[in-house]
């Protein structure tokens, strides 16, 4: 009996390291560093609002530690969204009807410790890193585009977006370095519903 518990116990002991091993290139894959899409859309105008094309976005967004660190000692990152809207045209190449970007700052005061997010008249402070990159990489009711941007068949119409580190405004000493950072998301695109054709 005494062996057949050892056994046991032993075979357990494997299991639950094979266990542990499976599940760790998951958790590292949960947190690596770097710009990745989940969703977005894009609307109408609501009543009472600007006529026109309004995006919703949202990112996942991971800073690499030189980048955190580098946050800490002072350094500003900037961030660029960019949108871009073309119609199809079968006897040319696309043609561009809309275009937009946006910068975010993001900083970090070691006087207050706090993380601060401007831009565009945005100003908001965090107590915490993951806080702060949430809310950089949560893009909300964004205007983009003005009416009747779409008219015809939304299926003649193609939207894309990026996300993306400014690296040419970081500190000249640090930019080579940031070649690695790899804070850039891929061109992705953006669902046209027919609920966004102007009549």
């Amino acid at each position: 009996m005494a062996n057949i518990a050892s056994v046991l116990q032993r075979f357990l002991f494997i299991l639950a390291a094979a266990l542990t091993a499976a599940a760790w290139p998951t958790a590292s894959r949960a947190v690596e560093a770097g710009i990745f899409y989940t969703s977005g859309n894009l609307t109408k105008e609501a009543p009472g609002e600007t006529p026109g094309l309004y995006l919703n976005a949202n990112f996942a967004l991971h800073l690499p530690t030189q980048a955190e660190e580098s946050l800490k000692r002072g350094v500003a990152l900037y961030f660029v969204t960019e949108f871009e809207l073309t119609k199809k045209r079968w006897y040319w190449t696309d043609k561009e009807v809309a275009s937009a970007s946006t910068t975010k700052r993001l900083t970090y005061s070691l006087l207050t410790r706090k993380y601060h997010l401007g831009g565009n008249g945005l100003s908001l402070s965090f107590s915490s890193l993951q806080d702060a990159l949430s809310t950089l990489a949560a893009i909300r009711h964004w205007n983009v585009a003005g009416p009747r941007t779409i008219s015809g068949s939304f299926q003649d119409y193609s939207a894309r977006l990026r996300f993306r580190l400014d690296r040419g405004r970081l500190p000249r000493p640090l930019q080579l370095g940031a070649a690695d950072w790899d804070l850039t998301s891929d061109w992705v695109s953006i669902p046209i519903s027919p609920s966004v054709v102007s009549p």
